[in-house]
């Protein structure tokens, strides 16, 4: 089953509310803005992106990496990253070239669809994509907080 996915930038008061309380408050707006970003299912291709941009245990921490704030067991999953690891995820960000990085992953993207044919305007989308997630760390990292990370399919 796909999953989509949606980072958002919350205190660490908020986090220590919990589960429904941080779940609660995404917006639902499939919109990259400075706050909330949408990634849908191209989350994991962006990861695959960023792995191969630093070592493991850095370049997970801006997609999957966190603690588990709790699930619903009906396919909706909440994940942490607190503000010293959203540090660390916003100084790796800030050193990828995006545009350098989605190209030299074209081939591979590819290989992902039907014969091979990557739709028009998707290695731009997966730019995006990227350039939000590291404008939202970045405003994260200046703000002292930290990222949810919603996950649902």
């Amino acid at each position: 089953m796909a999953m989509d996915m949606t980072l958002r930038r919350i205190s660490a008061a908020d986090a220590d509310k919990g589960f429904r309380h941080v779940v609660s408050g995404f917006s639902g707006e499939r919109s990259g803005v400075e706050s909330e970003c949408f990634l849908g299912r191209e989350w994991e291709v962006l990861e695959q992106i960023l792995l191969t941009q630093g070592p493991e245990e850095i370049s997970e921490l801006p997609i999957t990496m966190g603690d588990l704030l709790g699930d619903d067991d009906l396919g909706t999953a909440c994940f942490y990253l607190p503000p010293d690891e959203v540090t660390v995820a916003a100084r790796f960000l800030a050193a990828v070239d995006v545009e350098r990085s989605v190209a030299e992953h074209a081939d591979e993207i590819a290989g992902t669809f039907r014969h091979g044919d990557v739709p028009d305007g998707y290695l731009e989308i997966l730019g995006r994509y990227l350039k939000h997630v590291r404008d939202l760390y970045t405003a994260a990292d200046q703000a002292g907080e930290g990222v949810a990370k919603l996950v649902q399919g």
